[in-house]
């Protein structure tokens, strides 16, 4: 089972192996998809977890516990396809090609690749795309 969460830390929980010790102890693999983390201003993960139910469960009341804000991400993003110009703009600036122009000149959007950075929706001129909202897990 996968799911994907955003998990906002504090300066002084980014000084703690806190994603290793989740692998370690509650046996998860841990994608790490974006990341704006530095010591001493704290920061954001968006994180992919891959376990067992139970497991994943039992990760985020750890992560809970030990100060970590955990989101579970519920919609990654939307795009609103029909309005869609199929000009290209957004496939500049995503680097894990979740969009992609196909050989009719098209615009594909695979969600499994998107990594929610919302870089696209500043690109779209026509503002198609939105980050979706976070729910507290």
């Amino acid at each position: 089972m996968k799911r994907r969460y955003a998990l906002r830390f504090s300066p002084t929980l980014v000084e703690q192996p806190i994603v290793s010790k989740l692998a370690r102890a509650y046996d998860v693999d841990i994608n790490i998809l974006n990341a704006d983390v530095a010591s001493g201003r704290g920061g954001k993960l968006i994180v992919e977890l891959c376990g067992t139910e139970q497991n994943l469960d039992l990760s985020v009341v750890y992560l809970s516990e030990v100060g970590v804000i955990v989101s579970e991400m519920v919609k990654e993003l939307l795009f609103r396809e029909e309005g869609c110009i199929h000009c290209g703009a957004c496939t500049a600036v995503c680097s894990p090609r979740a969009l992609s122009m196909n050989k009719e000149a098209k615009l594909v959007f695979d969600v499994a690749l998107c990594v929610v950075c919302g870089l696209c929706t500043q690109a779209c001129p026509l503002r198609l795309f939105e980050v979706s909202h976070e729910r507290e897990a």
